[in-house]
């Protein structure tokens, strides 16, 4: 398991954010993990066990010397290492046609179940290597659906509408992200490009190459 904790330093991009609409006259902050802990409840409790194949279960809140943390599943291969994320993936030189069934099939899970989410981000999501040529995707950030009026919630031909397109622009950014060679070290290591990578033997590997 992990525990996932909200950023509060200065260098944060989106865990901790104050936010600049109506919310802001009511003095409300915005809290990801206690919107992701929400979402995983309704996924789990509308689907049920099922959804572990593309999502983590959570094991509710800790508290930890940097504050509240929400506990939940960490994704690990057969051979017991971290999975890396998709950004990670290509930015370490492999191909995302290997991967390309196990999207086709993640994107056909969440078209099946009606599961709508925040645009599909490459560091949002890990591949996890069930055997030498077997991947399974798990989305573990991004979750829930954040329109202020959720009509595609309501309208299940609006819901598989919006998750088409949103999983055409994802495989379209990895297409793009693999065409750029990926991540280079210097973004990595300098801005919020460096998102989504483990920061173990892998990438410090790539970072020496580089």
């Amino acid at each position: 398991m992990c525990i996932k904790v909200l950023r509060t330093d200065p260098e944060r991009t989106v865990r901790l954010s104050q936010s600049s609409t109506w919310k802001t006259k009511f003095g409300r902050v915005y809290d990801n993990n206690q919107h992701e802990k929400i979402e995983l409840d309704k996924l789990f409790g509308k689907h049920g066990n099922v959804i572990k194949q593309h999502f983590p279960q959570h094991y509710g809140f800790v508290e930890t010397d940097l504050g509240n943390g929400l506990v939940l599943d960490l994704m690990r291969d057969f051979d017991g290492e971290i999975s890396m994320s998709l950004r990670e993936w290509i930015s370490t030189g492999n191909s995302i046609v290997d991967i390309e069934p196990a999207f086709l099939e993640f994107g056909r899970f969440m078209y099946e179940h009606s599961i709508l989410t925040k645009d599909i981000l490459d560091h949002n999501i890990v591949v996890v290597r069930e055997s030498e040529q077997d991947f399974r995707l798990v989305m573990i950030d991004g979750i829930g659906y954040s329109a202020f009026i959720p009509v595609a919630a309501w309208v299940a031909a609006v819901s598989r509408r919006r998750i088409k397109k949103k999983l055409e622009k994802a495989w379209a950014r990895l297409e793009w992200l693999q065409e750029s060679g990926g991540i280079s070290a210097d973004l990595v290591n300098n801005s919020s490009w460096g998102q989504g990578f483990r920061y173990n033997h892998s990438i410090n590997k790539r970072i020496k190459e580089d």
